[in-house]
């Protein structure tokens, strides 16, 4: 589907330039996701949005793990850590956000693997909400 282009596109400085670049690969794999999700079909839909979640995901991971400018100052290197992490929040949110609509369809009895996988992603993303809800946990009180 073309997702493959993104990930090759390394986050170095200049960010802006290398980042304007990933996000053009990240926008055409989204549109085949969304292609492919328009189908209807229970699991190409969840896989599908599955996927687009991660697109963002490993984007603002590639932004915070992005090469670092050299010889800043300890100040500068703060403020440059800063604004990273401001370059980030969005594509976070972003995934968070797809994996919940995903997750959202369990409601609906649609529990497949990708469903489960945006649980998974949504406990690493954010642990409070997610990160307790154990699936398989006990339903029933424990009897004394």
């Amino acid at each position: 589907m073309g997702s493959g282009d993104h990930r090759s596109i390394h986050l170095v400085a200049p960010l802006k330039k290398s980042l304007a670049a990933k996000r053009k690969a990240l926008e055409s794999a989204l549109a085949a996701y969304k292609a492919a999700s328009d189908y209807r079909v229970a699991e190409v839909t969840t896989a599908a949005t599955f996927e687009m979640a991660e697109l963002y995901r490993v984007l603002g991971k590639d932004v915070m793990s992005s090469e670092r400018p050299k010889k800043l100052s300890k100040d500068e290197m703060e403020q440059y850590e800063a604004l990273l992490e401001e370059q980030a929040y969005p594509f976070e949110e972003q995934a968070i956000s797809i994996h919940e609509a995903n997750v959202a369809r369990a409601r609906d009895g649609v529990y497949d693997e990708w469903v489960k996988r945006s649980y998974t992603a949504l406990a690493e993303l954010k642990p409070g909400r997610y990160g307790k809800t154990e699936l398989t946990q006990d339903v029933f009180p424990k009897l004394d």
